[in-house]
């Protein structure tokens, strides 16, 4: 298998009993007992201690026997590779053993298979010529803690979304938006089982991982995973078992013999997950028939007033297909008429310098020839049976979720490779596929059956983030670039495999209405920087004048280090032309990037905020892209901004005109300011 860029083969050496995995950018360190002793992102540590199991066996807490001689280890390395490194550990207690499987991945990727059973008899105990203790196998609880240091977690982001227990009594209720944000002061926070929760900043984080909770016990599922403050250190509790083990039926003195080990699978992931670029804006970016729609075929449109001409002419790089270029929608065996009208796009686009993404999504069509031979073993399914989905579109037609843990995969990857091949398109547009939904089909796998026989879901994480890491490899092999939308959730397990995200449609159903709340600026950090994940990130924009315009879009965009995307031909196209040519004359990859929550520029209204790119000339000199912001719905009048840089001269970018630091903005206004 081959490496992708950026990233680079693993490193690992073995000190001290201690084994050290380095990835990009990262660095992990697994303890001699099979505990992760040290996470460093960036040449940041991010524990605050080590990784720990917390147990209470028999009414007592459990001692873990942590006394290694000399040249010894519970922990070996199982087997290693450019790719992977498998590390096994194990700890045991009075009447436990824990072992441990970690799989490390070029990409900082870390799978973890847990499995947890009795201790049982040494050979001198089972031969009679030591003497045996009556045990109680009695098991009160099981948890796993991850400390973390408190000072580098200030934001959160997590899937499902769900409500957030309080330690006063009260929840910070589930919200139309994802929980994306600031992390509460709260001494406890609860929350039920998350497949994806990551905690950071604006910088770095760490992010944790499970498909399911198989074996879970928690005695409150509104507590199944706990963020804990103590002190300095934020503590990820996992609350594995809060009392003895289902599964582990007859006399806890007999356990020994009667209890087979269970097992608990989850990880996790450091971020960035790959150094992020310098160059951030990685295109100009047209969207075609996403929001405002088109009447007709799309080479009816396009070839319709000189329309081809005009992408160049506005400054076009990308142009990005919806559903409608395809007749039966995300099915990869394309009609007649779909392979003309792509191959012709696609031809006059190149002509022009710009690129072609076409769309796929995450169904499979009624309209598909495979659809009655393939659906009962792909789609997703809920606990009553039903599939998920069916979204109609013309031509007349249904869609329905697929599961990427089938054979659905190899279908996917073949057809949009061959695709690129034979129409000559630059990569894929992807409508939710790195989207991990609930699934519990058993016929491939997914659903799984607790104590009492009821059916329970799981997260295919696993699956798609293979099917990423295959597509990312073919994808990057033909120079084309992959650029994914997410609708409220951030999956870090995928996002390495990926070259830019696509964020901000759940806002949509706020911001389209009217908004009269500020920007909420904790939930832009915390889910659409892209710098704390280490994948690019632009915004979407649904206008509704004029109650929200693409200029409040791109105002809060710019301010967060990001750009909008626009999706009509017309004006939005026209305002995003300008902002691009300020863009692309700013020298943003040789600059550095000072957001409003780490510079030192004051303004005389705390509705203000500044971000801006620095750059030093050869003869020393700072020049300042700089993005002046007013998060409100209230016009701002005469606020006047304040820099610690010896600065003089302000310009308006878009008005061509010197306004000094002292100006007026409408309501979530914005101004773009060359700074000498």
């Amino acid at each position: 298998m081959r490496i992708p860029r950026p990233f680079i083969p693993l490193r690992a050496e073995t000190t001290d009993l201690s084994h050290h995995i380095h990835v990009i950018d990262r660095d992990y360190t697994i303890g001699p007992d099979g505990m992760i002793t040290s996470i460093v992102s960036q040449g940041h540590e991010l524990l605050a201690a080590p990784m720990r199991i917390v147990a209470v066996e028999d009414g007592e807490p459990a001692n873990w026997d942590d006394n290694y001689p000399d040249n010894e280890s519970d922990s070996f390395v199982q087997r290693r590779s450019d790719e992977q490194i498998v590390i096994c550990g194990a700890k045991q207690s009075d009447r436990f053993i824990v072992d441990l499987c970690y799989t490390i991945e070029y990409d900082g990727n870390i799978d973890i298979d847990f499995k947890l059973m009795t201790r049982g008899k040494t050979v001198a105990q089972v031969f009679g010529i030591a003497e045996t203790k009556p045990t109680r196998f009695q098991l009160d609880s099981l948890w796993l803690e991850l400390p973390l240091r408190a000072d580098a977690m200030s934001l959160f982001h997590m899937y499902p979304n769900s409500g957030m227990a309080l330690d006063d009594g009260s929840q910070r209720p589930l919200t139309t938006m994802s929980m994306s944000g600031a992390l509460p002061d709260s001494a406890v926070v609860g929350l039920p089982f998350k497949a994806l929760l990551w905690l950071g900043s604006e910088e770095r984080g760490i992010g944790w991982f499970a498909e399911n909770d198989r074996n879970w016990q928690p005695a409150d599922s509104m507590h199944s995973m706990e963020l804990v403050r103590d002190g300095d250190t934020l503590i990820l509790r996992i609350r594995l078992l809060d009392s003895h083990p289902r599964s582990w039926q007859g006399d806890p003195a007999r356990g020994m013999d009667l209890y087979t080990p269970i097992d608990f699978h989850f990880g996790f992931q450091a971020t960035p997950v790959k150094p992020f670029p310098k160059q951030p804006y990685l295109h100009n970016a047209l969207h075609l028939d996403c929001g405002i729609k088109i009447k007709g075929n799309y080479i009816d449109f396009l070839s319709a007033e000189n329309r081809f001409d005009r992408l160049k002419e506005m400054g076009v790089t990308t142009l990005i297909l919806h559903e409608k270029w395809n007749k039966s929608q995300n099915w990869y065996e394309l009609s007649e008429f779909t392979t003309h009208q792509i191959q012709f796009i696609a031809d006059e686009c190149h002509k022009r310098g710009i690129r072609v993404l076409t769309y796929f999504g995450y169904e499979l069509s009624s309209m598909a020839p495979v659809w009655s031979g393939l659906h009962d073993r792909v789609t997703v399914k809920n606990a009553d049976g039903h599939i998920s989905g069916g979204w109609w579109r013309v031509p007349f037609q249904r869609d329905y979720v697929v599961c990427y843990n089938t054979e659905y995969e190899d279908l996917f990857i073949d057809g949009v490779t061959r695709i690129m091949d034979e129409c000559h398109t630059d990569g894929v547009y992807l409508d939710g596929t790195h989207h991990a939904r609930l699934c519990c089909n058993t016929e491939h796998g997914c659903g799984w059956y607790d104590a009492d026989g009821n059916l329970h879901g799981s997260y295919a994480l696993k699956a798609i983030r293979h099917l990423f890491k295959r597509l990312y490899d073919a994808v990057e092999q033909r120079g084309g670039m992959v650029n994914v939308h997410a609708f409220g959730f951030v999956n870090f397990t995928a996002i390495p495999f990926i070259h830019q995200n696509w964020y901000g449609e759940n806002l949509q159903f706020k911001l389209m209405k009217g908004n009269t709340d500020d920007m909420d600026l904790d939930y832009f950090r915390a889910e659409y920087i892209g710098r704390n994940t280490g994948v690019p990130v632009e915004f979407i924009a649904y206008e509704n004048r004029p109650v929200w315009c693409f200029e409040q879009a791109l105002a809060s965009s710019i301010l967060h280090g990001i750009l909008p995307r626009p999706n009509d031909i017309g004006h939005p196209l026209e305002l995003m032309s300008g902002v691009w040519k300020i863009f692309d004359a700013f020298p943003i990859d040789k600059s550095d990037w000072c957001p409003y929550w780490s510079n030192t520029v004051t303004t005389d209204h705390e509705k203000v905020k500044v971000s801006y790119y620095r750059y030093t000339t050869l003869t020393g000199e700072p020049q300042l892209l700089a993005f002046a912001v007013n998060i409100s719905a209230q016009p701002v009048e005469k606020v006047t901004l304040s820099f610690d840089e010896p600065v003089n001269r302000a310009v308006d970018m878009e008005k061509k005109e010197d306004v000094g630091f002292t100006f007026s903005l409408d309501k979530y206004g914005y101004r773009i300011l060359y700074i000498n």
